[in-house]
This record gives structure tokens, sequence and C-alpha cells, in this order.
């Protein structure tokens, strides 16, 4: 196996390795402690993933009053194969093992990490439950020449979510326009590959996903219960190079990113929740309870916007399919996506020079200070995703002794399944 750190890489004879590094600005190169073995043989020690003097990217966290945390790094191929083998063995179709499997380890890839790799356990937990059922039938069904109803049939998100995606393209491609929702459809995991999948075909597509009143953790615009769930909104806008690829929660983050800082024991950022009383916290487990506190909605002193937006994606998650946000019946993401083809309105290849030539306005912006560039949505991830495809994806030891948890369930041999040839 190969450990990254920083921008170095350590070639390892054991099936892990711990690399310690104080967070950024508070000691010098020489003070790096490196300690090989396995995670449960070194505790919870000390992980930067990056530079020295930079932050860590997305969820990577640093450190905490709690203590400090390890993250292995595994390459991407041996993490999709590894999701494989144990979502077959949990009684999933191989095709369909490896479309979800692909897609969480390119979320990770794109830095994603809150809805890529870490979800395995929990999804495996899901399929023990009952809650996933692996193979079920997806059935389309189409309501006018340009739209359709995905049921999902309480399969994989990912499975319904790419059926979906793939069906709004074809419809767009004779028609237009197309409108896609989903019902009986589970976690669809990032939203943002399904506008992608749709801008590499040269069209511009728009997500929403809402989720079941019990995954109502977001706080309405002075509420002190939820009533919303973290409600994702994406849009993908082809271009000369990388498409445009917005994807981002209506709450001020979404709950796997809460999730991760549990993980790893590390603070939350001011003004990501409230505890059950409505108070104020840096503490991830005061969202969790008992008692349960919230999310706030986007936009800090102009939440009022964010719960606009994430009311948006309710009504058209549950409404537009005929379901109503409270009944405790819903299970699973409303997802609906709607595309557009350039071709009937500016044509496909003048679309796409345009939207190239908005992006090269917005990054001619002169920079604010504490910036060094401006970004367009979607750039960062693509940068990111071109690093890991080199530097390896990372893994927190609390989800890897989940999926481990999992894998002993399941029959898989648990020494030899982190163990990179």
């Amino acid at each position: 196996p190969r450990f990254i750190l920083a921008r170095g890489e350590l070639p390892l004879h054991d099936d892990h390795a711990c690399a310690v590094l104080w967070p950024p600005g508070c000691c010098s190169l020489s003070s790096i402690l490196l300690t090989f073995g396995r995670p449960a043989d070194v505790g919870q020690e000390a992980h930067f993933n990056g530079s020295p003097g930079q932050p860590p990217p997305d969820d990577i966290a640093t450190g905490s009053k709690a203590g400090l945390t390890m993250i292995s790094h595994y390459r991407p191929q041996f993490m999709e194969d590894l999701g494989v083998r144990l979502f077959v063995a949990a009684g999933t179709p191989e095709k369909e093992a490896r479309m979800v499997s692909q897609h969480l380890v390119e979320s990770s890839l794109m830095g994603h990490d809150s809805h890529g790799v870490m979800r395995i356990a929990e999804y495996l937990e899901l399929i023990e439950t009952g809650r996933i059922r692996p193979g079920g039938a997806i059935t389309v069904r189409q309501t006018s020449p340009a739209t359709a109803v995905i049921d999902c049939g309480d399969n994989f998100g990912q499975v319904g979510g790419r059926i979906a995606a793939d069906d709004a393209i074809a419809r767009a491609a004779e028609h237009q326009v197309a409108t896609v929702i989903t019902s009986n459809c589970n976690h669809v995991g990032r939203l943002g590959a399904y506008v992608q999948r749709v801008a590499e075909q040269q069209m511009l597509a728009i997500a929403t996903c809402n989720s079941p009143i019990h995954g109502h953790f977001v706080l309405p615009h002075g509420g002190r219960e939820g009533r919303l769930a973290t409600n994702p909104l994406a849009y993908g806008v082809p271009t000369g190079g990388d498409p445009i690829v917005a994807d981002f929660a209506t709450s001020v983050a979404p709950e796997g990113k809460i999730r991760y800082h549990r993980n790893t024991a590390t603070p939350l950022p001011d003004g990501w929740i409230l505890d059950a009383q409505g108070n104020a916290s840096n503490d991830a487990e005061d969202f969790y309870g008992p008692p349960r506190g919230g999310i706030l909605p986007l936009g800090a002193g102009a939440g009022h916007k964010g719960y606009a937006l994430s009311l948006l994606v309710e009504i058209l998650g549950s409404a537009l399919a005929g379901d109503d946000c409270d009944d405790p019946r819903n299970a699973g993401n409303g997802l609906c996506l709607i595309v557009i083809n350039p071709a009937a309105f500016s044509g496909r290849q003048l679309f796409g020079e345009l939207s190239e030539n908005i992006r090269h306005y917005m990054k001619t912006s002169p920079p604010a200070p504490g910036f060094e560039e401006v970004l367009v949505p979607g750039e960062l991830e693509f940068r990111t995703l071109r690093t890991r495809q080199q530097e390896g994806i990372p893994l927190d030891d609390g989800s890897r002794d989940a999926i481990l948890q999992h894998a002993e369930k399941l029959s898989v041999d648990t020494k030899t399944l982190f163990q990179e040839e």
C-alpha cells in the first residue's frame, strides 16, 4: 500500500499507516512524526492532508478539542473494487454495485468526501435493514413526451438517478426540454454527478433533491425545530472545457459534513448548527443529541434566502411528485431533473462558446484581498479530481472501522480487505 503525506508518497509493507502532522501554522517540518502500523495500534493520532501552511480541502479535518484523528489514502480503483466486493456480498447485482461504487469514488475524488466512500458502510446498513433493495425493478412512466416519473423500486438512489438522467437526456435530445422526477428513490449521493452527466452531453441541467420527514434536520428561518432537509440544488453547464457544475445544500452545510466532523472529533465552524434549545454550537454532538439540534439554512445573516431556496426544492421533490412533505410513510430522496437542449435556442456550439466566454469573464475579475483568483463553480472540484487521481482518496478511521464491521457480517475477509497489492 501507499500512504500520501502532503506531496510525497511513502511505500509501506503493512496494510495501513498513520501519518502524524500537527495542524498548519503550529509546527515546523522538523516536528513531523511518522508512526507506522494499523489504526488500532496507533489510536487517535493527528493528521493533516495537504501542504504545510495551507487549509485542508473540503471536509478533511486537522484536529479538535476532543483529540486528533487519522486518515489513510487509497487508490481510486482499489476503493471502487472494494465497494463492488462488499455490495455484491450484500446481494447487489455486479453491474449495479459497480455503478454505485463508481459514483462514491468519483464523489471522493472531486472532494465531496461527505458523499463519497464514507457512505459505503451506511449503504450496507440500509441493505441489511431492507431499506435499499439491490436489484429492485426500476420503471419509467411517461407522463408526456417530455416528462416522466422514474419509480426506482427502492433500489440504490445512484442507480435510479443514473437512469433518470439518461432518460432526461434522451427526451431533451428529441423534444428540446425534459423534466424527470423520481419516486421510491433512496439516497442519490452527489447531486452534481447527474447534472455533470447531462452537461457532458452538451446540454444544460438543473437538479433538486429533497428528503422525507425523517431527514428534516434543517431549521426554517427563525425556527428551532427542523422542517426541511439539506435540500441540495445543482446545475451543470457545458463549456469549451470542464463543465460548470454547481452543487450545494440550501442549508449552511450538508449533514454528511457534520457527520465527518463528528467522526474526526473536530469542531464545527461558527454558524452551522443550533442545539435543541436554539443556541449556537460548534460541537457536532449537539446536532445529533439527544435531544437533536438543527442545521441552519444557507445565508448566515440572510438565512431567509437559503430557506426560500430550500422550500422550492421541497415543493419540487414532494408536491410535484404527489407526496405530502410530512407523511412518515415517505422515504428516500425526491429527485427533480430539468434538462434544456441549447439546440432549441442559441445552438449547442454557440452556447458552449458563450458559456466559455462567461467563465473567462468571471475569471478576469481581479482577486480581492485574501483571494488568489476567482473560481467558477466546479473548478475546484475538477482540480481536486486530478490531484486525488494521483495522490489517492482519503478515508477517516471511523468510516474505515464501520466498513470493516459490515465486512465481517458479510463474511468478507477483513484481514486483507484494506490491503492494496
